[in-house]
């Protein structure tokens, strides 16, 4: 996201969630120089994707959400952000007692001037750092030089943050979260045990929710002899959502599966998928051109043919042909195209 050089970090409480329980700091950082501030900010912000965006659920089984109410109460008054950060910090330790959740720092942070929406507002930003890294340090004094190696955050990637702005608080605040090490289930407790997050459903959450079924769709309905229809399948899809504003179900199955048979495999996967999780049951909706963007990195559209040649289809499946050679006994593909650049 862009971050704005007016944002400034007004305060900054840090505790630590250890295997042994909590430790708790004995104040807060109220006075940073500006270097800092600027390192900090970039540092908490970067990570964060401004489309991908959340609210609270203002009620978790029944109960208000307790996160959702301290951060209402600093909003309402920032100068007890340490008072309420040892009551999240106390509650995030309460969430965290599965063994496979690591201990580490706990930030809580005040920050002031963010843009959102065009929206000028404050924020709060927490974060828990899981993950250190270890570094050399070059000392010298004179001609005389010494290496340590020491441990430390890493400013480029941020392992776990929730960044509250001020703003809708009625329908649960408009709310980035980031999650690099959500990998497992009993990891979720950062977005659901914790903050008590859902997606907000709109037209950047329903094209990614389609991009994860075209992907996963694609692995069921084809073979592994197929892979070259495969992968033009899911590459004619993006380009579809490349090219159109609006997503049409039956405009997509018409244009792109064609095949009576693919349509219908289709529709019985969607309907499937809406069982599952009704918040997906969407045939109709504007196209997020930025979840395109940020999903299609993780799309591959490649062949890997033993360890000779790699094959990148990006769609056509008309000009590349399979086939089998009975003397050599070996498999073969034949590609068609115009010239060679």
């Amino acid at each position: 996201m862009v971050i704005s050089s007016e944002v400034q970090l007004s305060q900054l409480v840090i505790h630590k969630i250890a295997d042994e329980g909590l430790i708790t700091s004995t104040g807060s950082i109220d006075s940073l120089d500006d270097d800092l501030n600027q390192l900090l900010v970039k540092y908490f912000f970067k990570s964060f994707k401004e489309e991908e965006r959340y609210q609270f659920l203002t009620e978790k089984e029944e109960e208000e959400n307790e996160v959702y109410r301290l951060v209402g109460e600093i909003f309402d008054n920032p100068e007890r952000l340490y008072d309420h950060s040892i009551r999240l910090a106390s509650f995030l330790s309460a969430q965290s007692q599965h063994q496979n959740i690591k201990e580490g720092d706990f930030l809580v942070c005040h920050f002031e001037d963010c843009v959102i929406d065009d929206e000028v507002t404050d924020v709060i930003g927490m974060f828990k750092v899981e993950n250190k890294e270890t570094y050399i340090k070059i000392m010298g004094q004179g001609n005389d030089f010494n290496i340590i190696s020491d441990e430390g955050i890493s400013i480029n990637k941020l392992d776990k943050g929730v960044l509250i702005f001020n703003t809708e608080k009625e329908s649960g605040y408009r709310v980035l979260m980031v999650d690099i090490t959500n990998k497992k289930s009993s990891a979720q407790y950062w977005q659901n045990d914790f903050l008590g997050l859902e997606k907000i459903r709109d037209e950047y959450f329903h094209t990614q929710n389609l991009i994860n079924n075209i992907q996963e769709f694609a692995q069921e309905a084809f073979e592994p002899q197929e892979k070259p229809d495969k992968l033009s399948f899911v590459n004619e899809s993006i380009d579809y959502l490349k090219e159109n504003n609006f997503f049409n179900q039956q405009d997509f199955e018409e244009k792109v599966l064609q095949s009576p048979e693919l349509i219908d495999r289709f529709e019985n996967f969607q309907e499937r998928k809406v069982e599952e999780n009704p918040d997906m049951d969407a045939d109709q909706f504007d196209i997020s051109k930025p979840a395109i963007k940020n999903t299609k990195r993780f799309i591959r559209s490649v062949i890997k043919l033993d360890k000779n040649f790699h094959v990148y289809v990006h769609g056509n499946r008309e000009k590349i042909i399979k086939g089998f050679d009975p003397e050599k006994k070996l498999n073969y593909y034949t590609l068609y195209f115009h010239e060679e650049s």
